[in-house]
């Protein structure tokens, strides 16, 4: 696979963003660390492509402040009805949140332990002020403590998405990507969020340029920009450069225009108490989905924690 990266991460390996890595099983370690006591502290990722198609996958058990793998796709099949008999029960309710703030709430409508790709999900039944779609997702809990501060989430003002701009046309220079294929890019999701609660919000955005001509190629850009007088700075940045010959076989390479492959940003959250928010993030794949979960520290953005949610395998058509 040809990849062009680039990274303000200091702890990212190249390893940890291969694709492969979105579809590996949990250890045995981590499966004997998976927690389905009901009283565990659950963070869920919440879906609505459509208001009717509300759905909630577990992406972390929180303990003390620090993350441990849930059940997975791939976990034993006695795990998954586990985990669904203690959380999924039917009419069991959760709080949604969005941006750190309270955002409604939600009832699990059926568990979907016994389907063939979403084993560790659930559908329900949505309450809630957030408005969501494909790119706008938001996160539950079971927990009465998280998310007690107010929504600073919003989309980006006019202003706003011009000053950022020029470090998107600036990474993509970087990249290597013509001039020519500007017109084609493309804003997959861009979102506002003051995550250090100084009254200045940083921007989180996913983006896409198209090359059709010459042999189709897609160019994808992840970044977290920062305030800085009157313009961003960026913090965190994630570029690769994907062909026909990196998409699997079956597939088409405008998948990737629709969210396929490159990261995105789920939510943000204060997981630990100390003022500021974490960020919540999905890549997902034809088979599965990889979750991270980024926290500051040092003045550094860092993966804190990373969970890959195998679902099936791919079927051409």
């Amino acid at each position: 696979m040809r990849l062009q990266r680039t990274s303000l991460i200091s702890s990212l390996s190249v390893a940890t963003l291969l694709l492969a890595s979105l579809f590996v099983g949990n250890t045995a370690e981590t499966k004997s660390q998976q927690g389905n006591d009901s009283k565990a502290t659950m963070l869920f990722v919440v879906s609505a492509p459509q208001p009717s198609m509300a759905s909630m996958v577990p992406i972390a058990i929180i303990e003390n402040g620090q993350f441990k793998q849930p059940v997975a796709g791939d976990s034993d099949g006695n795990e998954i009805s586990t985990f669904s008999n203690a959380y999924y029960s039917k009419g069991h309710k959760y709080r949604v949140l969005f941006g750190g703030g309270e955002a409604g709430s939600l009832t699990i409508k059926k568990s979907n332990k016994d389907s063939e790709c979403a084993k560790t999900s659930a559908d329900v039944m949505l309450k809630t002020q957030a408005k969501l779609n494909r790119n706008a997702m938001a996160l539950a809990t079971n927990s009465d403590s998280l998310g007690k501060g107010k929504s600073t989430r919003r989309p980006p003002t006019p202003a706003e998405r011009s000053a950022l701009m020029p470090l998107v046309k600036a990474a993509y220079k970087k990249m290597g990507v013509p001039a020519s294929l500007m017109p084609s890019l493309m804003t997959l999701n861009l979102t506002a969020l003051d995550l250090d609660n100084d009254g200045k919000s940083e921007l989180i955005g996913s983006f896409v340029v198209k090359k059709q001509k010459g042999g189709a190629a897609r160019y994808v850009l992840f970044l977290f920009a920062e305030p800085e007088g009157n313009s961003y700075r960026t913090t965190v940045l994630q570029n690769e450069r994907f062909t026909k010959a990196d998409i699997m076989e079956g597939a088409e390479i405008t998948a990737i225009d629709n969210g396929v492959y490159l990261e995105r940003l789920v939510d943000s959250l204060d997981v630990d108490g100390d003022g500021a928010s974490e960020v919540v993030t999905i890549r997902e794949g034809l088979e599965g989905d990889g979750y991270a979960i980024y926290k500051k520290q040092g003045g550094k953005w860092n993966k804190a924690y990373e969970f890959s949610n195998y679902k099936c395998g791919f079927k051409k058509g």
